[in-house]
């Protein structure tokens, strides 16, 4: 994500005029399914935290608020559309009421609408995120297999003034050079390595507790929202991720 916002700082595609992600993820698969009860149960239960919006939408937002900046004001529904789910290995059938439809809206900090829509399961052919920023001079699209941004490749594209076709733009060697080839370890490498390098010269560039209360009092404001159906106001908070 340092790229992609190097991007937008650099005025790739002038000044924002907005953004919009659609992906899938979550506990369900396709046709409202878990493989198993022990490693997916959990997930369906509201109640336990553990949701569509606390872990996939959550490490997109915060990618997205890196990006972007802070979120200013939130609109928002949260619906539960499928209310079972069927065990794959047991055939049980579960109870489900985390959300698996996460719609937000919403104004940045800088006055930017944002726009973010969530899905339970899977997408039909394997493109689960799209995410793009849109702008005066040019576009930036993100894509990949599902809304886990954390733990899946992303590509990223670009297109500017009187191009037509998005050309794939190449993140910098330095970014993949050297680490883990498999996406996982290599972002939590990554993170570990931007820590080293700020203990050693006292930078601030790595995510901290301070930033993970800030994402959390936006995902409270949208929990909020969704059940007092209004919008919420979100006070002056900067999240430097």
């Amino acid at each position: 994500m340092q790229y992609l916002k190097q991007l937008v700082a650099d005025g790739f595609v002038g000044d924002v005029l907005s953004t919009t992600i659609v992906a899938w993820s979550g506990a369900l698969q396709g046709g409202g399914t878990i493989p198993d009860r022990k490693t997916y149960g959990y997930l369906l239960d509201r109640a336990n935290g553990a949701t569509m919006l606390t872990i996939p939408f959550g490490h997109t937002l915060a990618a997205l608020t890196s990006v972007l900046g802070t979120v200013a004001a939130v609109s928002a529904v949260l619906a539960t559309r499928r209310s079972t789910a069927r065990v794959l290995d047991t055939g049980e059938i579960l109870p489900v009421t985390a959300p698996d439809q996460v719609l937000v809206s919403g104004v940045l900090a800088n006055d930017v609408p944002a726009s973010l829509h969530f899905r339970g399961g899977e997408p039909r052919d394997g493109d689960g995120l799209f995410w793009e920023i849109n702008g005066t001079e040019g576009d930036l699209r993100v894509s990949g297999p599902s809304g886990h941004t954390q733990m899946v490749q992303l590509s990223l594209r670009g297109a500017r003034g009187e191009e037509k076709v998005f050309r794939p733009l190449d993140v910098p060697t330095s970014d993949s050079t050297g680490w883990p080839k498999d996406i996982e370890p290599g972002n939590v490498a990554r993170v570990y390595a931007r820590m080293a390098h700020d203990l050693r010269h006292g930078t601030c560039t790595t995510p901290s507790f301070d930033d993970a209360v800030v994402l959390h009092r936006i995902i409270d404001a949208i929990e909020r929202a969704a059940e007092g159906g209004g919008r919420v106001l979100l006070p002056s908070i900067n999240l430097p991720i």
